[in-house]
């Protein structure tokens, strides 16, 4: 081999190997974040998770889909009902209390982050919040937001780190279905206040690369933002605010890039509807999976892609009991279809509706 052969041998190897190295050092700067909407435990999906008695069991819920949770490198889900335990009969609609093996189920399925500020927190009172709060304490690698056991947690940041970016997290609600905090417990649940929003924002900003707020806003079952949740999302994206996944309408609202006076810019998802519920209206079965891969390249952190996975709520009923489990919209069958307890309450129900209800909201923004 002549020296000119070694010469372009050597670059062509060298050339490789960068580009290697470049491959693999562009992935571990990539963090996928997944969001799932609404868990609102009515009675047919408690029922569903009842063992005996005193016993449940809500894997079902989650088994579906469970390798998109454990594959995320952050997983997020909303938990609308309070976590209150034995203290109160667990129950359903209005007043919701669910067990802690929810909790359980939800742990095992793979999520990283529970958001927990909803109309319904504060369903069961004060000790239904410091149960639950208890309750997520305990379990290893779980991060809940929004409830808080004193004023120092409620100033308190929450921050997750992958793969070296940090991640501010933030959780608020419009409200608790008319219930009012008590005096001295102002900072039990975070609630939509804009300048306590600004605030941790701000201080958000000083403490991570890349903020993520979760709001329970909007009207429910319409499939539009109002004027409120678009002032609100223009306020948060001007004070720092990169990505915003909203909750609480139970149908899926539209998603939009937002650009502040300021130069700043986020990505807004206005409502990811429900992951499961015992609802029985065709567009409240519809729900969606946030998909968001977020890149660090040199020092900026910006999201490099983005999307939805529709989702659909099936239940049945078996022996009596209604049976829920959550699929992604394109693998869900015509048998499916046909077993689902929907169509003797909603005889727009099909496949064929959910499917162009999810293009006419969020057609563009549709991911696998």
């Amino acid at each position: 081999m002549t020296k000119l052969s070694f010469l372009i041998l050597g670059l062509t190897l060298l050339f490789y190997n960068n580009t290697f190295n470049n491959r693999a050092k562009d992935k571990s700067c990539e963090v996928e974040i997944i969001a799932v909407g609404d868990n609102l435990i009515h009675n047919s999906v408690l029922n569903s998770g009842k063992i005996n008695d005193s016993t449940y069991n809500f894997d079902r819920l989650f088994d579906i889909m469970r390798n998109d949770f454990q594959k995320a490198d952050i997983a997020i889900t909303n938990q609308e009902t309070i976590l209150g335990g034995e203290f109160r009969p667990y129950d359903g609609y209005p007043d919701f209390n669910s067990p802690f093996e929810l909790g359980d189920a939800i742990v095992k399925a793979g999520f990283d982050v529970v958001l927990q500020a909803s109309n319904h927190t504060l369903d069961v009172g004060v000790q239904g919040v410091h149960n639950c709060i208890d309750y997520w304490r305990k379990q290893k690698g779980i991060t809940y937001l929004g409830i808080n056991r004193n004023e120092k947690e409620r100033n308190t940041i929450k921050i997750i780190e992958r793969k070296g970016i940090k991640f501010a997290l933030l959780n608020y609600t419009y409200g608790l279905n008319g219930r009012e905090l008590p005096e001295d417990k102002a900072y039990l649940v975070n609630l939509i206040d804009t300048a306590a929003i600004i605030k941790d924002l701000r201080k958000a900003e000083l403490l991570a690369d890349f903020t993520i707020v979760f709001p329970h806003w909007g009207v429910e079952y319409v499939y539009s933002p109002n004027k409120s949740q678009e002032k609100l999302a223009e306020v948060m994206t001007q004070n720092g605010a990169d990505l915003i996944i909203g909750t609480h309408p139970h149908v899926l609202q539209p998603i939009e890039w937002i650009e502040s006076e300021n130069g700043n810019r986020a990505l807004c998802y206005y409502s990811i509807g429900n992951y499961t519920s015992g609802q029985k209206a065709t567009p409240r079965v519809l729900g969606g999976m946030a998909k968001v891969v977020i890149r660090k390249s040199n020092d900026s952190v910006f999201i490099d892609r983005a999307g939805i996975v529709p989702t659909i709520t099936h239940y049945e009923w078996v022996n009596g009991t209604s049976l829920h489990q959550t699929y992604r919209l394109s693998e869900y069958t015509e048998t499916l279809e046909k077993r689902h307890s929907l169509g003797y309450y909603d005889s727009t129900f099909s496949i064929k509706t959910i499917q162009n209800l999810a293009n006419q909201i969020v057609g563009e923004w549709i991911s696998d």
